[in-house]
């Protein structure tokens, strides 16, 4: 059973977990690196950090949302499905892992059919959600999103709460659920010498600082706000960050009125709610 008690009816707050499964597509189209060493680092996220990850959702019943490249479903399959299986959201997080603003108008289009082919084959489940590799957007992607039948966007800084994405200054019919730097694990947990120098080996301790006060902010002035944190696998599936977020959930679930919901729950209930409010203000 649920150890949460909040709906989108009586919620203080929403809250999302949504894990980005980039396994080896983030070194091989994110970072153009193919050596043994880093993609089994990558592999980390399939042989160990999936099975932790989702043996907690279980213990905890909450629900989640984990965004894969497409590469990233066809190389683990039984990882991917037994996500799928476990009722959790499905979202489009690129092919390989390609930064957006890299790639032609062309070569977008055919990174999004990728992307959704190999989850629709390995899954059995048509993604509605985008969350771009790197977050980063190119002056193509909400056009193209649009056209796929992406409702949602999870890849913008903008705000605590849901908005409608702007595409060329005009209002889309795409909703954005967004997130923060502050809440991604990458953040502070990232380490490499190669091919970019990153220092990200934090104290588990003080990324439970930030998460939490972040939260305990977020909840007391309460309303529409998204509390919204973007893990990794292969990151936060190492036993002591995992137990980090363990006690961050914890600390959460002391809470009256928390609404766990998956990032989809969340556009949609935007969505239903814009235009609830546009209809009392035609009539």
């Amino acid at each position: 059973m649920p150890r949460f008690g909040g709906t989108a009816a009586n919620r203080r707050i929403a809250v999302a977990l949504s894990f980005d499964f980039d396994a080896e597509s983030v070194w091989l189209g994110g970072l153009n690196t193919n050596t043994p060493s880093a993609l089994s680092r990558g592999a980390y996220a399939a042989n160990e950090g999936v099975p932790r990850v989702l043996k907690l959702l279980a213990e905890y019943g909450l629900p989640a949302t984990f965004f894969i490249p497409g590469y990233t479903a066809e190389i683990h399959p039984n990882e991917t499905k037994a996500i799928a299986d476990g009722g959790f959201e499905i979202g489009h997080h690129g092919y390989l892992h390609e930064p957006p603003t890299s790639l032609t108008h062309d070569e977008e289009r055919v990174m999004i059919e990728r992307g959704i082919e190999a989850l629709v084959e390995v899954t059995g489940k048509t993604p509605v959600g985008y969350r771009s590799p790197s977050w980063e957007l190119s002056p193509s992607t909400f056009s193209l999103l649009a056209e796929y039948g992406i409702t949602y966007d999870a890849s913008q800084l903008g705000a605590d709460r849901p908005y409608w994405v702007a595409d060329g200054g005009k209002r889309t019919d795409i909703v954005e659920v967004p997130s923060a730097w502050e809440l991604c694990d990458s953040a502070h947990f990232w380490f490499s010498f190669f091919p970019t120098y990153r220092t990200g080996l934090s104290a588990p301790s003080k990324v439970a600082e930030i998460w939490r006060e972040d939260f305990a902010g977020a909840y007391e002035e309460s309303g529409d706000i998204c509390y919204v944190l973007t893990m990794h696998p292969e990151l936060i599936g190492r036993h002591h960050r995992l137990r980090m977020l363990r006690g961050v959930l914890d600390y959460i679930l002391e809470h009256d009125n928390v609404w766990f919901a998956t990032m989809g729950e969340l556009a949609e209930d935007f969505r239903v709610r814009s235009q609830a409010t546009a209809m009392i203000k035609e009539n």
